[in-house]
């Protein structure tokens, strides 16, 4: 997991960063930390984003592989 693959998680759901964060039950400005490159994905932010991404259609991987090439 890294912030290309939050961001595009976050993208996929059509979430801002306030309700990706309650989501994930972190801050707004933890989210923006974390696709920024400021800070590291901590374990608790790590295990819920696994679990969000395993519950994705698997529509959501081909949408990852454009979005990557899109930054």
């Amino acid at each position: 997991m890294d912030a290309i693959k939050v961001k595009a998680i976050r993208y996929y759901l059509c979430e801002s960063q306030v309700g990706f964060g309650k989501r994930i039950g972190v801050a707004a400005s933890t989210i923006s930390a974390v696709e920024n490159k400021q800070r590291d994905i901590s374990d608790k932010i790590r295990a819920e984003l696994i679990k969000i991404e395993s519950e994705l259609p698997e529509g959501f991987f081909n949408f990852y592989e454009r979005f990557k090439k899109s930054i």
